[in-house]
């Protein structure tokens, strides 16, 4: 049903118009993009797929060729993006994460501003696992709240985790279609089920080397806890603990903020 429920408002979103996928090859997306495949939804619009290859290491050049393979003969245009950037190994761990999608947004940006045309829909994904682990960061600014605007911009950047869809100039559209699944549900529908196909779309050779930093240690303790939920009650917690900012707060970020 969750998916079913997916499927319907994916369609209702993305039909005729030029949709632009950010594919990580993380479980999350491996899952939103079979689901689209599956569903022939990509043949409902102008669907184009992006991947930015960064970190480089996590990438396997083999699994990447395999798959570029796949979605040319289906006809299913992929742009993979590459990046000289590199994080110095004298950052602070506090500040990797950061810095990763820095250069990963500046890189998709590189990319989508030269191209970019009005109504384009952006489509990135999330799981519960995800929004539970932000909720918890908020938490964490509470207790240590400043009015700074560094402090401000990061409360404005997990609230708009929670958005399904942020409109930004020209009406181009983020589209976060929320992935309402734990961890444990996810796994399931990659490893059974008619989600569970031959597609080759494993193209990360090994997890990131930061991968136990910030919310990622809090999803891996919602994952080995089985500790589950629902957006609905996610989302509840957080207007009723802070608060949701208004659309023009929002607008204070750039809109590749919503983005990753």
């Amino acid at each position: 049903m969750k998916v079913d429920n997916l499927v319907q408002s994916m369609k209702q979103k993305m039909s005729n118009r030029n949709v632009y996928f950010c594919w990580s090859g993380g479980d999350d997306s491996n899952l939103l993009l079979r689901i689209i495949l599956n569903a022939c939804i990509n043949n409902l619009c102008n669907f184009t797929i992006i991947t930015i290859l960064f970190p480089q290491h996590a990438y396997s050049e083999e699994k990447l060729n395999n798959s570029i393979d796949f979605f040319k003969k289906q006809n299913i245009n992929i742009q993979i993006l590459k990046t000289e950037a590199k994080i110095d190994n004298s950052v602070l761990y506090t500040d990797v994460c950061p810095i990763c999608k820095s250069i990963r947004r500046t890189r998709f940006l590189e990319y989508y501003m030269s191209i970019h045309k009005e109504g384009d829909l952006i489509l990135t994904g999330h799981n519960l696992s995800d929004l539970m682990s932000y909720y918890i960061e908020l938490c964490i600014f509470q207790l240590n709240f400043k009015s700074s605007t560094t402090i401000e911009n990061r409360f404005l950047e997990v609230n708009n985790k929670f958005l399904q869809s942020y409109q930004a100039e020209d009406n181009i559209e983020n589209f976060r279609p929320m992935l309402n699944l734990s961890h444990l549900e996810i796994q399931e529908l990659l490893l059974s089920g008619p989600l569970s196909t031959s597609l080759p779309l494993e193209i990360m050779s090994q997890k990131c080397y930061w991968i136990n930093q910030r919310k990622r240690l809090l999803q891996d303790y919602f994952v080995k806890s089985n500790v589950s939920s629902d957006f609905s009650s996610v989302k509840k917690l957080l207007i009723n603990n802070f608060r949701m900012p208004s659309l023009e707060e929002f607008k204070k970020l750039p809109f590749d903020t919503y983005l990753m």
